[in-house]
């Protein structure tokens, strides 16, 4: 496991020009790098998030060494997902698209093979509101019978992903670059706080895990897991902000703290941590 490193710029601002440098930068690096038989790697793997992990991919372009990367051996995964309707707004991936990945296909640069979406939710916005509703009711056969149909579906999308990892980069996936932010609470992709009642961060046996009743809306998710997070080559974290400072705190004072699920996440050749001086000043 790779050390781990803190880098803090002054504001946000700064920060996520920064990670959109080094962003181009890692996958120029990463796509020249040799194999042992002395040829190219014939693909990257990158996984995204939302939030201000996401901004960065907006800054990419605008460095002229944008145009030196070989972006058809770029292939693009996603930390979690927020199991709404693919058009959602919520979704990591429209997000990721808006900000990078539609203008690279547009141009031709970019297979739209190359991005590996997490399911959506395919039903009518009619069913979608009636099971919701039905989460909410006083009568417990009914909350129950919501729940279970909540849970069977998103087991299902969670496998679906976890095939498609699995056909894509073998049994034993290894991202080359992870890309994470860090929520208030101190959760990162979909995994949170035991305190909340959640206890995904200790799944161990799979590659993807569902995740109902999620403390941040919207409030069905699927997330990689955390020891898939935690064998990626590279880890970035982003995070800033002074109403993470406390989270940052525990997170940097104690691994694997289920209180504080970030603590999990680590990286075998680069871990590092971007973040502001605001947000770093209780370490």
């Amino acid at each position: 496991m790779a050390n781990r490193a803190l880098i803090v710029y002054p504001n946000k601002d700064l920060m996520l020009q920064a990670g959109a440098q080094r962003l181009a930068l890692a996958l120029l690096d990463a796509l020249d790098e040799r194999l042992a038989d002395g040829s190219r790697r014939a693909r990257v793997d990158v996984a995204l998030s939302g939030g201000s992990a996401a901004q960065p991919l907006g800054l990419v372009l605008s460095n002229p060494l944008a145009e030196s990367i070989d972006w058809r051996r770029v292939h693009f995964w996603f930390s979690d997902e927020r199991f709404v309707p693919a058009y959602d707004t919520d979704r990591n991936a429209l997000e990721a698209r808006r900000l990078l990945l539609d203008q690279l296909v547009a141009e031709g640069k970019l297979p739209e093979a190359n991005i590996h979406e997490m399911p959506a939710d395919t039903r009518s916005a009619d069913e979608i509101a009636t099971v919701m509703a039905n989460v909410e009711s006083t009568d417990a056969a009914v909350r129950d019978a919501a729940d279970t149909d909540n849970a069977t579906l998103l087991d299902a999308a969670a496998r679906e992903y976890e095939q498609e990892l699995i056909r894509e980069m073998g049994p034993e996936p290894v991202f080359d670059l992870m890309i994470l932010g860090m929520g208030p609470d101190g959760h990162y992709a979909s995994l949170f706080p035991a305190s909340s009642g959640h206890h995904e961060v200790d799944v161990t046996d799979r590659l993807t895990v569902s995740v109902s009743h999620s403390p941040k809306m919207p409030p069905l998710r699927i997330s990689l897991t955390a020891p898939l997070i935690a064998r990626s080559r590279h880890t970035w974290f982003f995070a800033a902000g002074a109403g993470k400072a406390d989270s940052l705190a525990h997170v940097f004072a104690q691994p694997n703290n289920p209180e504080y699920p970030s603590s999990y996440a680590g990286g075998t050749e680069e871990f590092v941590w971007f973040s502001t001086e605001e947000t770093v000043v209780k370490l």
